[in-house]
């Protein structure tokens, strides 16, 4: 399992749009999180967390980027 997800990700065509995404969406869970902890308010650190899936549904199309059509070859066939 993870030699499979590992070499997916090693060879998967990034989309960097979507990546970029995903990192600042993560780091503001990171970030939120840590700073709802330290200062003791566990909503801050609560609602952090609420970015995560978002960052995960991001990497995830940025990793399947290149499988499907891109927005050239949609409009084209209009």
């Amino acid at each position: 399992m993870t030699g499979s997800l590992l070499d997916r990700v090693g060879g998967a065509d990034w989309d960097c749009r979507y990546c970029l995404g995903a990192l600042l969406a993560l780091s503001v869970a990171v970030v939120s999180v840590v700073y709802g902890l330290t200062h003791s308010d566990i909503v801050t650190a609560l609602g952090g967390l609420l970015f995560v899936p978002t960052a995960i549904l991001l990497a995830g199309i940025g990793l399947t980027g290149g499988t499907g059509r891109r927005d050239a070859e949609a409009t084209e066939s209009l």
